[in-house]
């Protein structure tokens, strides 16, 4: 096997590597699920861009939680659960906790790891035009790529 094309194969399989945890987060094959948080309102602590990786269905008070508000996901600290069997939750960087109260059905699970920008780079991956564009890039680059020319591909000398 020629040089380059070990290398590209080893860049190939890298790349797999690094994806493949992700991609069984996202799948649902593990009892674990991530999410991208989008926006500051749990600054310093989950920063927007941060891939959250939620433990589903295990949570404490204290904790941070992704929970199901309306049509959303919104990842907050779980302040305490009130009398009535509801959570209050606060953003970290918010001086008030939230108005609403989620209910305990609502709660995907608690917050075990938060790798920061992270979040960024599987948004970037999960967009069809980033995968078709790399993909187009690759076949680009190996179509143009200069090969090395064997004594088969060589014009015959002249004398």
């Amino acid at each position: 096997m020629n040089k380059k094309v070990r290398r590209l194969v080893t860049a190939v399989i890298a790349v797999m590597l690094i994806l493949a945890p992700v991609a069984l987060l996202v799948s649902g094959v593990l009892p674990y699920r991530a999410y991208v948080v989008q926006t500051g309102s749990m600054s310093p602590t989950v920063p927007p861009a941060s891939l959250v990786i939620v433990e589903v269905d295990k949570y404490q008070v204290g904790q941070v939680i992704t929970f199901r508000k309306q049509d959303e996901l919104v990842t907050h600290r779980l302040v305490s659960v009130n009398a009535d069997g509801t959570l209050t939750t606060k953003g970290d960087a918010n001086t008030s906790a939230d108005p609403s109260t989620p209910v305990p059905a609502d709660v995907i699970g608690g917050v075990i790891y938060a790798p920061r920008g992270l979040g960024f780079w599987v948004m970037y991956f999960h967009n069809p035009l980033t995968i078709a564009s790399l993909v187009l890039w690759a076949v680009v680059s190996w179509l143009l790529w200069p090969r090395e020319t064997t004594a088969v591909d060589r014009p015959p000398a002249v004398a």
